[in-house]
């Protein structure tokens, strides 16, 4: 079907310049006429014509289709090169005629012939050289063949320089077809080269407008629950809601930054940014981990959470928060489409070659499965099982395009099975090494901790929402906060009077968070060797070693979580009590 598809669109190039050659032949085969008419051959004459204007005709009707773009069989094909062939052998044949039986002028005239169907079928024949040849190879035998007949003339002290001449022609014949070949070959390739990058390039816009319309749709959802939860606050409603006001303010933000991070993580995939932090970690405390953390919503849609994984500790080497990140993902879809029944997590473990291990995390659910047709999109960014789905559950639909490639990032793979009306499977393949033990850290929130002192902190950043979420956040602390909204200022600030530790945004107009902190150990100041605490959305470890080059002590990602903000508080005041002795 290829090939059909192939000479297909060679034969109506072909079909168009052949079409464009027909006055051409006209004339031709008059002058043959006229030749056959000077030999005394006027009984052929009629004769010529009568084939002349069948192999043409035969020609024009063999390639309409071709022309017409509605060829779809092999016959087609075939008619339309015989066609070719029966043309060259016609005025080949009578060529070989003429230059037989003619005086000097007449076998000139079928040189003529012979070199105008040669160019001829290079213009035509110009796409395919299987064109090419099939046109050319009667007319290639007569040049061949004129010499032999001399010979038979006994004109053999013209051979030799008649031979050279011929192959001479030949050969720039052929000369001229593969350059022009080439030529047409390089310039479709571009052409097609063009048109390849024009439609990822229409794609891409095209995802982008659509990414740009799904996360502008799902924005909308947490910012007015984050907007409505404020005016409950601010207006004063009654005391007994304001926890379920703040919890709602808090899921909706989260829910805000797992889209963002989804973007950015799908955005880091498409450009090979995205690092992996390995570490050793226990498979089964990993586990139940990620059961603890989804026990709650489950268990709120009355669904039953199981786990199945390893008893004994099973110490891996890998990136944990990439693994949980994926685990995440299908949990919280399980648990999304699942209305009742069980969610179940199982983990199996299994020896490979040296000390690795194959681990396979399957995550089940008893929802309404994956439609055949759904499942050859599931993996798509921006992609929803369909219509319905995304009106009922929202979401970007990036989860699971994110989720497979970090799995394969990590060399494993992330594979889906279902049958519509029985839920579905999600399976995490992968190869880990093995771990060595290593003291895990306590998971559990905090509250605020209580300070020796009281300290004295800058906070520096350019954006006043983030101003004031920094003073909320460290209002509980008894803090003496000042704020500045660009570096200068912050330098100005320093220059002046002693502080005891600096947050500072890494991304600023003007100079940025690193220039800044430069700036500050340069200046031999009172703040000099303060600690500065450098937090930003960027989280790649080439931004996070900027930081420290730039002489940040500290760096925390954003948006601001307040516990670890508390612990770098407290480990700056540590290093600053630590220079003070």
């Amino acid at each position: 079907m290829q090939h059909l598809e192939f000479f297909a669109a060679i034969l109506s190039a072909s079909g168009r310049e052949r079409l464009k050659q027909v006055p051409v032949r006209i004339l031709l085969a008059a002058i043959v006429a006229w030749a056959l008419h000077i030999l005394k051959m006027d009984f052929w004459v009629p004769v010529w014509l009568g084939v002349a204007v069948f192999v043409q005709a035969f020609e024009i009707w063999t390639m309409a289709p071709f022309r017409g773009g509605r060829a779809t069989t092999g016959v087609q094909v075939l008619l339309a090169m015989s066609s070719t062939f029966l043309m060259a052998t016609a005025y080949s044949g009578v060529a070989v005629i003429v230059w037989t039986i003619g005086d000097v002028a007449l076998t000139t005239v079928a040189v003529l012939i012979v070199a105008g169907g040669l160019l001829t079928n290079v213009a035509s024949g110009i796409g395919n050289r299987t064109l090419f040849f099939i046109g050319a190879t009667p007319y290639l035998g007569v040049l061949a063949l004129m010499p032999v007949i001399k010979v038979f003339d006994g004109q053999l002290q013209e051979l030799a320089l008649m031979t050279l001449t011929i192959m001479l022609f030949a050969a720039a014949i052929l000369n001229v077809y593969w350059r022009v070949h080439a030529a047409r070959r390089a310039e479709t390739e571009a052409l097609s080269e063009a048109e390849h990058r024009l439609e990822q390039a229409q794609a891409a816009m095209a995802d982008r407008a659509a990414m740009a319309a799904i996360v502008s749709h799902e924005l909308r959802t947490p910012v007015s629950a984050i907007l409505a939860g404020a005016h409950v606050i601010r207006t004063g409603g009654a005391p007994e809601t304001t926890a379920d006001t703040a919890d709602l303010i808090i899921d909706a933000g989260r829910l805000m930054t797992g889209m963002l991070n989804d973007l950015l993580d799908h955005s880091k995939m498409e450009a090979g940014a995205m690092q992996l932090e390995i570490r050793d970690f226990d498979l089964g405390e990993f586990v139940r981990d990620a059961a603890r953390f989804w026990a709650a919503p489950a268990s709120e849609k009355g669904l039953r959470l199981t786990t199945a994984a390893p008893e004994t500790e099973t110490w891996l080497r890998g990136d944990p928060f990439r693994l949980r990140q994926i685990v995440n993902n299908l949990v919280s879809n399980a648990i999304k489409f699942t209305g009742r029944g069980e969610i179940g997590v199982a983990v199996t473990v299994e020896a490979v070659e040296g000390d690795a291990r194959r681990v396979k995390l399957t995550v089940t659910d008893q929802g309404k499965g994956i439609a055949p047709e759904a499942m050859t999109r599931l993996f798509s960014p921006f992609a929803q099982g369909s219509a319905e789905v995304a009106r009922t559950y929202g979401g970007t639909g990036l989860g699971l395009t994110v989720s497979r490639d970090l799995a394969r990032l990590m060399g494993g793979d992330l594979t889906a099975a279902s049958v519509e009306g029985e839920g579905a499977a999600f399976t995490l393949s992968i190869i880990l090494p093995a771990g060595e033990p290593v003291e895990t850290l306590d998971g559990f929130e905090a509250a605020p901790p209580a300070m020796a002192q009281r300290m004295r902190v800058l906070a520096v950043d350019d954006h006043e929402i983030n101003r004031r979420t920094i003073a909320l956040v460290l209002r509980p602390l008894d803090i003496e906060l000042t704020m500045a909204s660009d570096g200068h200022l912050a330098l100005e600030l320093l220059a002046a009077r002693p502080f005891d530790a600096v947050l500072m945004d890494v991304n600023m107009p003007g100079i940025d968070g690193n220039e800044t902190t430069r700036r500050l150990r340069a200046s031999e100041g009172v703040n000099a060797a303060v600690p500065v605490i450098g937090f930003s959305a960027g989280t790649e470890a080439a931004q996070i070693a900027a930081c420290r080059a730039a002489g940040m002590t500290d760096w925390l990602a954003k948006p601001l979580e307040p516990k670890k903000l508390y612990e770098a508080l407290q480990r700056a005041m540590r290093s600053a009590e630590a220079q003070a002795a």
